[in-house]
Order: structure tokens, then C-alpha cells, then sequence
């Protein structure tokens, strides 16, 4: 019953494995459950395999556990409906974005996890922090802004800071000409299904030229984007 709760709903899962990733007590707001819902809206088009209604920019500030939910909870939550997922994660710095797939990782070897979903099993020659497969296919493959993703595609395109808050009062223009193009451009080519996989950007709003302005103003151009 309780694997059944999680598998039907993001928000259940991310209330009942908060303790594996979290040691404080979880505080749950009305933000996390309007993310939970949206991000579960976005999947179940993905696991129909049926065309996206639009990519996602999730604007929060710090400390509203964007990344726990983002990009630790939910690469593990979508192997429970969708052995096969491929997950591409990107955050501003390679190694934050290497301990938030090791968080992801600790997740899916847990106790709950294996107790619950007995079918996910980490591959034994795919198992590095960075980059880890299961036995069914799917993967979650962690990199820095700006990073190579050659060689990789994913079913879901998840962007957690890919500038460093930070560094928001020192951002050159460089910084952000190299963000959007890896966010708009070089991301965008790894999709698995250009109509089906889905780009999720959680973020800070840091510049009014940043990566959520960019993807923001691709509406204007008929291509929709869920803010």
C-alpha cells in the first residue's frame, strides 16, 4: 500500500523519504505541493510518451528546498513509474551538482527505497556518484553549467542554479552568455523526443538576462513554457 501511495503521487514520496535526505524535520509549505503537483503533471505526459503541454521555470529563493525536491527526489520518484528514465541534471558548479546526485543515489539505496521498489536495481558497472544507471535502462547523469553532455540524452532536462547565486553581484557578461547557451541551446539537444522530453529550470532570479528571462521569452515566440 505504501509503495502504491508513492507511486501515484510526488508529493507523497517526497513527504515520505525526506527523512533519508534531510536530518531536520520536514516543514512542508503550500509551495512544495504546488511543485510536487506540477512536476508530476509534466512526468505523467512523459511516461504516456505523449507530447509535453510545455517545459517548466520554477522561480523561488533560497532555502525552500528547491533542490531537494528537484533534483534529489524526483530522479528517484520517476524510476518508480518509469524504469527507463533517463535524467540529465545540471547545476552551476560540477560539484554541487555531484552531491545532489549523491543524494539522489542514497535515496534509491536506501532501506525504504529497496523495501518499497524492489525492482530498481543500480547497475553494477554504471554506479558512480556522477552517474548512475539501473538494470532497466534508465540513468541519472549529473554536470556543471557549461559542461560536455555529449554522448547522453535524457527523457527529463532538469536545470537546478545554473548560475551561482552566490556570485550574482560579480556576474560578467560571459557568465551569462555561456548559462543560456548551454540551458537554451546545448541542453535542448539531448532530448530523447524533442516533443515529449521535458526541461524543468529551478532558480533565483539573479539578472534580468538570465536563463529563466531567456526561456521566459520563448513564449513570446509560441513556444510554451509553464513559469
Amino acid at each position: 500500500l505504501e509503495a502504491r501511495l508513492c507511486r501515484a503521487s510526488f508529493e507523497d514520496f517526497a513527504r515520505r523519504f525526506w527523512d533519508v535526505v534531510v536530518s531536520e524535520p520536514l516543514v512542508w509549505n503550500w509551495h512544495m505541493s504546488a511543485i510536487c503537483e506540477d512536476l508530476q503533471a509534466a512526468a505523467e505526459r512523459v511516461f504516456a510518451g505523449l507530447p509535453k503541454e510545455a517545459d517548466r521555470v520554477y522561480n523561488v529563493p533560497p532555502g525552500t528546498s528547491k533542490s531537494t525536491l528537484v533534483s534529489v527526489l524526483y530522479p528517484a520518484w520517476l524510476w518508480t513509474r518509469m524504469l527507463s528514465a533517463k535524467v540529465i541534471c545540471g547545476s552551476y558548479a560540477h560539484d554541487l551538482a555531484l552531491d545532489l546526485s549523491r543524494k539522489c543515489r542514497n535515496v534509491v539505496k536506501s532501506e525504504k527505497y529497496r523495501r518499497l521498489f524492489p525492482e530498481v536495481q543500480i547497475s553494477e558497472d554504471q554506479d558512480a556518484k556522477g552517474y548512475f544507471t539501473n538494470t532497466a535502462g534508465g540513468s541519472r547523469y549529473c554536470v556543471g553549467t557549461g559542461g560536455a553532455v555529449t554522448g547522453f540524452h535524457g527523457h527529463f532536462l532538469l536545470v537546478d542554479d545554473p548560475l551561482d547565486p552566490n556570485a550574482a553581484g560579480k556576474l560578467t557578461q560571459a557568465d551569462l552568455k555561456e548559462a543560456n547557451r548551454w540551458v537554451s541551446e546545448t541542453l535542448p539537444s539531448r532530448k530523447v523526443n524533442k516533443e515529449v522530453t521535458v526541461t524543468v529550470l529551478v532558480m533565483q532570479r539573479l539578472h534580468q538576462e538570465d536563463p529563466s528571462a531567456i526561456l521566459l521569452k520563448r513564449r513570446s515566440a509560441g513556444i510554451q513554457v509553464k513559469h
